[in-house]
């Protein structure tokens, strides 16, 4: 789900992030050989804007061009279906407006479709085996996108309210909290994911129209005990710190961040699952610069790229923490260890207009 607008897939956001390093790791998965006559060499990334942008130019471009001496010029990029039209041009241009791109799940298939995307030769990437298998998009053409960051929605409630923290979504569907929730709206809302691992068989009852409109019907049982239906963070955040809302779902790392300033709130993973999202690095067909893409992807799949997001990005790391050096509040700070729920990206890829469509029926009759 994108943010911090949620009415879109496939996108991501741009985030409001952690303060200051709180210590470079040393503890690379890999160890790094800077490559011999590299100092010449450049790599265009293309991230998105704002302070996800500012920290990778001031945090992770430096620490990679330190190890390999391939230099990053960075490039602001739109999300969602206006940036893979504008490669797709580019692409039959033979002119690359970018060799490396990040893009949720939904573009990365939607690029594959389209023959977007460069496959990768695994070989010189060796990091790419530390990533969960999840993170890694595999076509009859080989590898073309591997996870760069993720994140979680979860379950967030007033802990004043509570006596016993709630273990699971259905909390949401309780009788005993009327017009108490704030839940995300529209087609692209996680809230299909949420309901169909709640109450049906996960993600492979949204593969069908029938599936999706039991889904549907079954979301529709909440709207009595839903205050604000919200498509940014922003609104969502504000009715959470105006005590117009007890709860609902919303982003786990930055629920933290309004704990830590004060707020009284705690971000659970239900037993069903918080919901897990990421972006992957795609390389457009068109681009030349293949082995510094490469170098590029191994290194940010590396430990120390995983500890300089989450630690300045505020990204759930894509390997274990046991291979990295964080620290249990920091880990905890991003992620969890209730195995998560996935987005359905098949569904939104081939039901989307019918998912907005039905969502906004139910939402206004």
């Amino acid at each position: 789900m994108q943010r911090p607008e949620q009415g879109q897939t496939g996108g991501f956001r741009q985030p409001s992030r952690r303060a200051v390093l709180a210590g470079a790791a040393a503890a690379l998965a890999a160890p790094y050989i800077r490559p011999a006559r590299a100092a010449d060499r450049s790599l265009k990334v293309a991230t998105f804007g704002g302070n996800f942008e500012n920290s990778f130019i001031k945090y992770l471009y430096p620490a990679f061009e330190k190890a390999t001496g391939i230099k990053v010029d960075s490039v602001s990029e739109p999300g969602g279906v206006e940036f893979l039209i504008q490669i797709q041009e580019a692409n039959r241009a033979g002119q690359a407006a970018v060799d490396l791109c990040t893009a949720g799940q939904a573009d990365v298939e939607r690029g594959a479709r389209l023959k977007l995307w460069r496959s990768y030769d695994l070989a010189k990437i060796p990091n790419h085996k530390l990533l969960a298998d999840r993170f890694i998009h595999r076509t009859a053409d080989g590898v073309d996108a591997i996870g760069a960051m993720s994140w979680y929605q979860s379950l967030i409630v007033n802990p004043k309210i509570f006596k016993t923290l709630p273990t699971s979504w259905k909390v949401l569907w309780e009788p005993g909290h009327p017009n108490a929730w704030g839940l995300a709206a529209g087609g692209g809302t996680s809230l299909y994911e949420i309901t169909a691992a709640t109450w049906f068989d996960g993600n492979a009852t949204l593969a069908t129209e029938e599936g999706i409109l039991k889904v549907v019907a079954k979301i529709a049982e909440l709207k009595p005990n839903v205050h604000v239906w919200w498509e940014s963070e922003g609104t969502m955040q504000t009715a959470y710190e105006n005590d117009e809302v007890i709860g609902g779902m919303y982003y786990h790392d930055v629920a933290g961040v309004m704990a830590k300033g004060g707020t009284p709130v705690v971000s659970l993973f239900p037993k069903e699952g918080a919901v897990i999202d990421f972006g992957s690095w795609c390389q457009p067909s068109a681009s030349k610069k293949i082995a510094e893409a490469e170098a590029f992807i191994d290194f940010m799949c590396s430990a120390e790229a995983q500890q300089l997001m989450t630690r300045n990005i505020g990204t759930a790391p894509l390997i274990d923490r046991s291979l990295t050096d964080l620290t249990a509040a920091e880990f905890a700070a991003v992620s969890g260890d209730v195995p998560p729920i996935s987005i359905a990206v098949a569904a939104r890829i081939d039901h989307l207009d019918f998912m907005d469509a039905q969502f906004t029926k139910m939402l206004t009759s």
